[in-house]
C-alpha cells in the first residue's frame, strides 16, 4: 500500500493558514467514549492515565461537542481511546447521533465487545487491535482470554463492513507471530493488517522482520525525531478524552504539558483557537508517533521550492 503520510498533501492550504495564525478547525476529531478498558495490554501508553481517570464521556458533553464540530466543519470522527470505546453504555447512541449529523465515522477497538455494535455498516473503517495470531499469544500480550470471541466478532463485522482491518503492535512476546498473523488476516478476509513497533522502555522495539510485502499489509513506522520539525498534522486532528479534556495530540492524552482545556468548562472552538499558541510545538518534545512521518513528508515537499506551489493548478 502507498505511504499513509502522503495524505498530508491534501491539506497544504490549511497548513499554510495555520502557519499564518489563521483559525483552521480540525478536519477530523478523535473522541474517547471511555477510559475504562477490558484488556490489559502490557505496553499500553495510557495505563497510568487510566489509573486516575476511568470516566465515560458524559452524554451532554458529547452532544455539545459533536454539534459544535458539525458547525465548525469537521468532516470525520474516530471513536478510540484512552480506553475501549464500546465500554461506554451510550456508545451506539453516540454513533447514531454522529451518523445523522453527516460525519464520516471510524472506530478503533480491541474487538472484545464488537458484537454489541449495532451498526458496523455506518463506519468508513473499523480497526481491531488484535496484536496476536493465536490464543496463547493473545493471552500473553493482551492479559485476558477473549481470542475466540474477538475472532468471531471480526468475522461478523467483515460480513457487514468491507473496511475492517487489524492492528498488530510488535514486541518481544509476539515478534515471531507476524507471518501467522498475516495469514490469519487473509483467512478472515479483512481489508488490511497494520504492523507497528511497540514503544517500550523509552524506545522503539526493532527486533523483528516484516513479512514479504502483500497488498493488504501496512507497516506503520514510529521513530524519535532527529530534527526540530514542527508537527503539522496535530493542528488538523482534534483529541477529546473521556473526561472532557482536549489535548494537543493523540500521544499526549493525560499529560499536563499537552493539555489545552476541557469541554466541561468552555466551548471546543475557544479551546481550539487557543491551541494556535502551541503552533510551533516541535516533535523533539514528543513521544515516537506515526505523525512524525507527516512532518517529514511536509519538510521534503517544501524543499522542492515555491514553484511547486505556484504551479499547483497546472497538472
Amino acid at each position: 500500500m502507498p505511504g499513509m503520510d502522503k495524505k498530508i498533501y491534501y491539506y497544504l492550504e490549511k497548513i499554510k493558514k495555520i502557519q499564518n495564525n489563521v483559525f483552521v478547525p480540525p478536519v477530523s476529531c478523535e473522541i474517547d467514549p471511555s477510559n475504562a478498558c477490558n484488556a490489559k495490554c502490557s505496553w499500553c501508553m495510557f495505563a497510568e492515565y487510566r489509573k486516575h481517570s476511568t470516566n465515560h464521556l458524559k452524554w451532554d458533553h458529547y452532544l455539545k461537542l459533536v454539534y459544535e464540530l458539525k458547525h465548525l466543519g469537521t468532516k470525520s470522527i474516530t471513536f478510540t481511546g484512552g480506553g475501549e470505546p464500546l465500554m461506554n453504555p451510550k456508545f451506539n447512541d453516540m454513533v447514531d447521533v454522529a451518523k445523522n449529523l453527516g460525519f464520516e465515522l471510524g472506530l478503533v477497538t480491541n474487538g472484545i465487545q464488537l458484537h454489541e455494535l449495532k451498526r458496523p455498516e455506518y463506519f468508513k473503517f473499523i480497526r481491531v487491535s488484535l496484536d496476536s495470531s493465536n490464543q496463547e499469544m493473545y493471552e500473553k500480550v493482551k492479559g485476558v482470554d477473549f481470542f475466540p470471541r474477538v475472532i468471531e466478532n471480526i468475522k461478523d463485522a467483515v460480513r457487514r463492513n468491507g473496511t475492517v482491518g487489524l492492528s498488530y503492535v510488535v514486541g518481544p512476546d509476539n515478534r515471531n507471530g507476524i507471518e501467522e498473523a498475516q495469514a490469519l488476516a487473509d483467512s478472515l478476509k479483512v481489508a488490511y493488517i497494520q504492523f507497528k513497533p511497540m514503544y517500550i522502555n523509552g524506545g522503539i522495539y526493532e527486533d523483528f522482520r516484516m513479512p514479504d510485502e502483500e497488498p493488504n499489509t501496512i507497516e506503520t513506522k514510529r521513530y524519535k525525531a532527529g530534527e526540530r520539525l514542527p508537527c503539522h498534522i496535530a493542528h488538523l486532528v482534534g483529541v477529546v478524552t473521556a473526561d472532557g479534556g482536549v489535548y494537543y495530540c493523540c500521544q499526549g492524552r493525560g499529560k499536563t504539558n499537552f493539555y489545552i482545556g476541557s469541554i466541561a468548562h468552555e466551548s471546543f472552538e475557544a479551546i481550539w483557537r487557543r491551541r494556535l499558541l502551541h503552533r510551533n510545538y516541535h516533535i523533539k518534545q514528543c513521544p515516537p508517533c506515526r505523525y512524525m512521518n507527516y512532518a517529514k513528508g511536509i519538510k521534503d515537499l517544501l524543499e522542492e521550492g515555491d514553484l511547486f506551489f505556484e504551479h499547483k493548478n497546472f497538472l
